[in-house]
């Protein structure tokens, strides 16, 4: 168990999934947390990894990633291929946070620059409103990605699967109502009860409150289930105070299994929350 923080340092921990994840893959995300860690002594920084991926010689092991975050506390854990969110919240009660802790979900494809994240970290300890803020997040050729959206729909998850739909006029002005493209992203920070789960900042007391990701999910829309809990409990935000670079990989574009997940996963949301079709 970690040593209580001392009342003028709160500590930060990042929860990373990994499945099949060569070390280059997750080199930029790491050396950000290092970084961070390094340029911001008042945060205790650290990193929980759960790795489901099955025995492979070129993965990298708890050393090799250790040795990549430079004195950052890890907390390793290598298990079956369990789900995002359960691996999610198998890192959280590792972390064993204090109420006033930040927990990070975030993805592997993301980097960020410390002096690009801090104010948002800051932002939400001063906000005790806030259960739940992710930041600008833009991709590597620095376009916005419209991350924090309304809640699914049928109609919606249609267009993001099949994006030709988007030719037909109507179906284009709907996509960019559901991803809020018509706000600035840039310069606006505005509610949303879906904010994508590539990097969100939770206060570990909402985290807990809530019971953290829904076990039901494997993949697919666990974030938008996550993110419309913690909407019951306080304010979830987009805040471009923070900014990171998501190297987004849409596998469930380009995978069948992954597609079935995608249904099963509909399937799982319709049944708590309902399922409309615009």
């Amino acid at each position: 168990m970690q040593p209580p923080s001392p009342p003028h340092q709160r500590r930060i921990w990042f929860s990373l999934v990994l499945f099949q994840h060569r070390l280059p893959s997750i080199q930029p995300l790491l050396a950000s947390i290092r970084a961070l860690a390094e340029q911001t002594p008042r945060w205790r920084t650290a990193l929980a990894v759960y790795d489901g991926s099955p025995p492979g010689p070129a993965l990298p092991a708890a050393a090799e990633l250790e040795a990549q975050l430079g004195g950052v506390p890890l907390h390793y854990t290598r298990g079956a291929n369990v789900g995002y969110g359960r691996a999610h919240n198998s890192n959280y009660a590792a972390a064993a946070l204090d109420p006033g802790d930040l927990f990070i979900v975030t993805n592997p494809d993301i980097r960020f620059a410390p002096a690009e994240l801090t104010p948002l970290l800051d932002w939400v300890v001063c906000s005790p409103q806030v259960s739940c803020a992710a930041p600008l997040v833009v991709g590597d050729d620095g376009a916005i990605q419209y991350s924090a959206k309304h809640n699914p729909t049928l109609l919606a998850l249609a267009l993001g699967r099949f994006p030709l739909l988007k030719a037909v006029p109507g179906f284009r002005r709907y996509d960019r109502f559901h991803r809020n493209a018509f706000r600035d992203y840039s310069s606006e920070c505005f509610p949303s009860a879906f904010l994508s789960g590539c990097f969100l900042v939770i206060p570990a007391h909402s985290y807990g409150a809530v019971g953290g990701f829904c076990e039901r999910y494997f993949l697919h829309l666990e974030d938008a289930d996550l993110v419309r809990r913690l909407s019951s409990i306080g304010l979830t935000v987009h805040n471009p105070k923070g900014r990171v670079v998501h190297s987004w990989a849409r596998g469930s574009h380009r995978s069948v299994r992954q597609m079935l997940c995608l249904l099963k996963s509909m399937l799982i949301y319709r049944s708590i929350w309902g399922l409309r079709f615009a």
